[in-house]
C-alpha cells in the first residue's frame, strides 16, 4: 500500500472531523496523530476523500478514504436471521429475553451437574483435588476459546444462528460426557472443553440480540432475567443432580438427562423473529449496521455543512483483519477495562463456589450427598430472584431519573462483590470451628445462611457490569461482553484448579480458599469504581478496516 501524506485526529480543542464527501465504499487506512489536522487539497488532488470520524483520546488508525473511479462493493444486508420483516413485533423483545432466558438455563444446567456429580465420579476413578480441579476446569478452556470470535460473529451476522449452533454443539459435548469419562482422562477433558467451547458464544450471543432487539429502557430487566436464569439453572442441577445419581442408575444417567434439554428448546427458537429496534441514538444506528460518518447540522473546520449518515459496510470488509483494530481501540479505554478487571475478579469467586460448592457442604461442613439439595439449591434460587429484582429496580431508577446512571452502576456493583466477600469470611470462620471434624449443627446453619447471602448479594451486579458493556459500546456490544467474559474465564481456569490445590496442600483450609476469594473480590470492586463508565465511549463509533490493495 502507498502511504499518504495525511494525518487525521484530535486537535487541542477536541475531536477535528475530516470532509463527509463519500463517493464509494473503498477503503484505505491512515494513520492519525492527536495533534495533527486535515490537509484536504492533497486528497482532492487525488480524488481521495476522507470520511467524517470521531477519534479516541489516543492515536490510531482510521480508515475511511475512498476515491470516485473505483466501483463501489456490493454492501451487506442489514437484516439478519431472526429479524421480523412484517407484522406487530412491539413485544418481540419479551419473547426474546425469555427463551435467551431458557438457552441460558440449559446451559447452566449442562455445565452444572458435573459439580455434583464429581463426588462419586472421583470415588471410581480415584481421584485426588488436584485430578478434580482439572477436570472441572477443563471446561473454562474450551469456553475462553470461542467468547470473542463468537462475540464477533453475534455482532457480525447476528445472534441468532451463533446461539443455536452453541446450544447445540454443549448438549452433544454433555451427552457424550459418560462415555468419554469410561474412555480415560484425556476423552473427559477434550469433552468437558467442548462443552465449554458450545457455552462460550451463548452470552455473547444473547447480548448482541438484546442489543439488537430490546428498547433500551427495558435492558437491564432483560440482562438481568438472561442471567438470573443462569442461577435458575445452577440450582436445578444441584437439586436434581443428586436425586439422578442416588436414585436414577448413577452418574452417567445425569449427562444424558440434560444433554437432552436442547430437544425442549430448539423447536422454540428456530422459527422465532425479533422486531429491531432503533431507539438507539446515543449508541449509533442500527448498531453496528453501518458506519457513522458525520453530526447533524454541524460545520467542519473548513466551515462546510455535514450531514449525518450511515455508510454500509462492505463484504471487504468484512473478510479483513479490520476489527482487531478496533477490539484493541476499545481496550485502550478505562470504562472496558473495567468490565474486564470487574468481570475476571466476581467470576473468580462465583465459578470457584459454583465448582466446589457441593464439595464444601460434603466435606467441610459433613453433609451427605443425599441431603445437599437443601444446601446447594436455595443460594441459586434467591440469587436469581436478587437478580431480576435488581434488573427491574435499576431500570425504574433510570427511566424516573432519580439516580444518575453511573452512580447505579457504581452502588449496585460495589455492593454486589464487597458484600459476598463479607458473607464468605464469615462461612470460612463458621466452618472451621469444627472439633475432631465435626462442625456443630448451628454452624452448619449459619455457615450455609452466610453462603446464600453472599450469592445473593452477588445478583446485584446484574445491574453493574452485566450491562455496561451496552452503556459504553452498544455498537460492539457482543464483542466487549465477550471479551470481559474472556477474562472472567480466565479467573475459572485459575480459581478452580488453584482452589483445589490449596486444599490438598492445607489438610481442607477452605478458610484459605474463601480469604483469597474475598480479596480479589475487593479488589476488582474498588477498581470498578474507578474506572466504570455510563456513556458510549468515541471507539465504539470508529471502524477499522484493511485497504483491499487498489492504492497499490
Amino acid at each position: 500500500m502507498v502511504g499518504l501524506p495525511v494525518a487525521v485526529g484530535a486537535t487541542a480543542t477536541g475531536a477535528s472531523r475530516a470532509s463527509t464527501r463519500l463517493l464509494s465504499v473503498c477503503r484505505v487506512r491512515a494513520y492519525a496523530k492527536p495533534d495533527a489536522r486535515v490537509r484536504r487539497s492533497v486528497f482532492d488532488a487525488r480524488n481521495l476523500i476522507i470520511t467524517n470520524a470521531k477519534f479516541p483520546k489516543k492515536h490510531r488508525w482510521v480508515t475511511h478514504a475512498t476515491r470516485d473511479d473505483r466501483p463501489p462493493v456490493p454492501s451487506v444486508s442489514s437484516t439478519r436471521p431472526g429479524d421480523r420483516t412484517q407484522g406487530d413485533g412491539s413485544n418481540d423483545w419479551v419473547t426474546l429475553t425469555g427463551l435467551a432466558a431458557l438457552a441460558i438455563f440449559i446451559c447452566y444446567a449442562d455445565r452444572s451437574n458435573i459439580s455434583t456429580a464429581i463426588i462419586p465420579m472421583a470415588k471410581q476413578f480415584s481421584w485426588d483435588k488436584i485430578a478434580e480441579g482439572g477436570v472441572l476446569s477443563a471446561f473454562f478452556y474450551g469456553y475462553g476459546l470461542t467468547q470473542i470470535a463468537g462475540g464477533r460473529a453475534a455482532d457480525r451476522w447476528g445472534g441468532k444462528n451463533v446461539l443455536l449452533i452453541g446450544v447445540v454443539a454443549w448438549s452433544l459435548a454433555t451427552f457424550l460426557t459418560p462415555a468419554a469419562a469410561a474412555a480415560g482422562a484425556v476423552p473427559l477433558v477434550v469433552a468437558r472443553a467442548a462443552l465449554g467451547a458450545g457455552e462460550g458464544v451463548a452470552f455473547p450471543a444473547v447480548h448482541a440480540l438484546i442489543a439488537r432487539h430490546v428498547p433500551s429502557d427495558y435492558r437491564t430487566t432483560a440482562v438481568a432475567t438472561v442471567t438470573a436464569a443462569s442461577y435458575a439453572g445452577a440450582a436445578f442441577a444441584f437439586g436434581v443432580t443428586p436425586y439422578v445419581v442416588v436414585t436414577g442408575g448413577g452418574w452417567e444417567n445425569a449427562f444424558f438427562f440434560f444433554g437432552a434439554a436442547a430437544l425442549v428448546w430448539v423447536p422454540l427458537w428456530v422459527p422465532a423473529e425479533f422486531q429491531v429496534v432503533r431507539d438507539v441514538g446515543e449508541a449509533g444506528e442500527g448498531v453496528g449496521d453501518g458506519v457513522v460518518t458525520g453530526n447533524t447540522n454541524k460545520n467542519n473546520e473548513h466551515g462546510r455543512k455535514v450531514e449525518n449518515k450511515v455508510v454500509p459496510r462492505s463484504t471487504a470488509e468484512f473478510k479483513s483483519s479490520g476489527w482487531i483494530q478496533e477490539w484493541l481501540g476499545l481496550m485502550e479505554t478505562n470504562e472496558v477495562r473495567a468490565i474486564c478487571i470487574a468481570q475476571f475478579a466476581q467470576s473468580y469467586g462465583s465459578y470457584g463456589l459454583l465448582s466446589w460448592l457441593p464439595t464444601y457442604f460434603d466435606e467441610a461442613l459433613g453433609v451427605p450427598l443425599a441431603d445437599l439439595p437443601a444446601f446447594t439449591v436455595l443460594p441459586y434460587f434467591i440469587q436469581g430472584a436478587v437478580g431480576v429484582g435488581s434488573g427491574l429496580w435499576a431500570d425504574k431508577l433510570l427511566r424516573e431519573k432519580a439516580v444518575p446512571k453511573l452512580q447505579i452502576r457504581k452502588a449496585f456493583q460495589a455492593v454486589g462483590m464487597v458484600g459476598p466477600a463479607v458473607c464468605l469470611l464469615a462461612a470460612a470462620y463458621l466452618g472451621s470451628q469444627g472439633v475432631d471434624g465435626h462442625v456443630p449443627e448451628g454452624n452448619i446453619f449459619w455457615a450455609a445462611a452466610s453462603v446464600d447471602i453472599g450469592l445473593a448479594l452477588s445478583a446485584l451486579t446484574l445491574a453493574g457490569v452485566s450491562v455496561s458493556h451496552l452503556d459504553v459500546a452498544p455498537k460492539h456490544a457482543g464483542l466487549v461482553f465477550a471479551t470481559g467474559n474472556t477474562c472472567a474465564t480466565i479467573a475459572g481456569l485459575i480459581a478452580v484448579p488453584f482452589s483445589g490445590l490449596i486444599l490438598e496442600k492445607t489438610h481442607q483450609n477452605w478458610s484459605i480458599v474463601f480469604g483469597v476469594i474475598a480479596l480479589v473480590f475487593i479488589s476488582g470492586a474498588v477498581v470498578w469504581c474507578a474506572w466504570v463508565g455510563d456513556k458510549p465511549v468515541e471507539a465504539d463509533d470508529v471502524v477499522f478496516v484493511v485497504d483491499d490493495g487498489w492504492m497499490n
